[in-house]
């Protein structure tokens, strides 16, 4: 038997949520009736691992510039299938297939909520418009929650093509060669791990460590947000509460050695960051806004996950936590994750996925 040829496209090397997503599937992919190659439209930031024989390197700023090389790759190779996880990505492909440039089975991972995320200016409302039409030809489209399932087949997307299915993340890796880390006060520790963009939420929080003397606020990222961030800090004199850390490729000591992580967002998909800290045993703090984590019952039940109403009824609660018995010299806490996915069983669903449809 052939084996199906099956291409992942991704923008960039950039690390984000999606992107971490597709690498793990990338890096664990195994399948003997499956090919598998990836191909990267820009290039110039590569990992060190980015030559590999079943990585495709592509140097155009956008997309849409590199719409014939990608062509042209398509047929040059026989591909049977393109993933996508980028609503981008997802609609050029789409386009292609609509208009008959290609005949190709197409999945789409969504990686976030499209009526929210895809929204703010003309070009964010045009593709969410170009998305809705277009999903509809897709071969496969996964979900990372009950919401975005839902959400989707608004869209007149036949329900036997959406699958749900959970990020991955392996809590032997994320727990490997961890040593708790917390230096400097005694006072109740939160950790923000992430980008920092509007969507995140961190301006709605500030005013709480303004309040309230005796908790900080370590951040972890940068983002296009952060002088709007430290303008918020300056006018509310909470710099000796609010601690921005840059970006850490592997902040996991930090978060092992906080005692809740906070995640204030205004939306989200699936993020990845809350299953890290849960692995870690961190707990964490969100609104019912992310609607992704109220589908984790048993950790909302034994309140290793706290989703609140409103960002003021989490302040509240905020100011009545304290600290870990251990916070002078933390050790490592068992992992509070429930019914999680391995990269394993993630790498195996979507290789059913695969041949299923082909």
């Amino acid at each position: 038997m052939n084996k199906k040829k099956a291409l992942i496209i991704l923008p960039s090397y950039a690390i984000g949520g999606a992107e971490k997503v597709i690498w793990s599937y990338f890096k664990n992919f195994k399948n003997s009736n499956i090919s598998l190659k990836l191909l990267v439209i820009n290039a110039k930031d590569s990992y060190s691992n980015s030559k590999s024989k079943n990585i495709i390197n592509l140097n155009f700023s956008r997309f849409i510039y590199a719409i014939p090389r990608v062509l042209s790759i398509l047929r040059k190779k026989n591909i049977n299938v393109v993933i996508s996880s980028f609503p981008n990505i997802s609609v050029g492909i789409l386009c292609l297939k609509y208009l008959g440039l290609i005949k190709i089975k197409i999945i789409v991972r969504q990686p976030n909520i499209i009526e929210k995320s895809l929204s703010g200016n003309i070009k964010l409302y045009t593709l969410k418009a170009l998305y809705k039409f277009f999903i509809k030809f897709v071969d496969a489209a996964i979900v990372t929650s009950e919401f975005m399932k839902n959400e989707i087949l608004k869209y007149k997307l036949n329900s036997e093509k959406v699958f749900l299915i959970r990020n991955p993340i392996s809590i032997e890796e994320t727990r490997k060669a961890i040593t708790p880390v917390r230096q400097g006060t005694d006072k109740v520790r939160f950790i923000f791990v992430g980008r920092l963009v509007f969507q995140k939420g961190i301006d709605r929080i500030l005013h709480i460590f303004a309040a309230n003397k005796d908790i900080e606020l370590i951040i972890v990222g940068e983002g296009s947000f952060k002088s709007e961030l430290l303008k918020i800090v300056k006018k509310l004199n909470i710099k000796d509460n609010i601690k921005f850390l840059g970006r850490i490729i592997r902040p996991y000591d930090l978060i092992a050695g906080s005692d809740y992580f906070i995640l204030p967002s205004r939306w989200e998909g699936l993020p990845n960051c809350v299953l890290e800290a849960l692995a870690l045993g961190t707990p964490v703090l969100s609104t019912k806004q992310i609607y992704s984590l109220n589908d984790f019952k048993k950790n909302i039940s034994n309140k290793s996950i706290l989703l609140f109403n409103s960002i003021s009824e989490l302040s509240k609660k905020i100011n009545t936590l304290e600290r870990r018995k251990d916070y002078k010299k933390p050790k490592l806490r068992n992992s509070l994750l429930i019914n999680h996915t391995s990269p394993i069983n993630f790498n195996k669903k979507i290789n059913e996925i695969i041949l299923k449809i082909v």
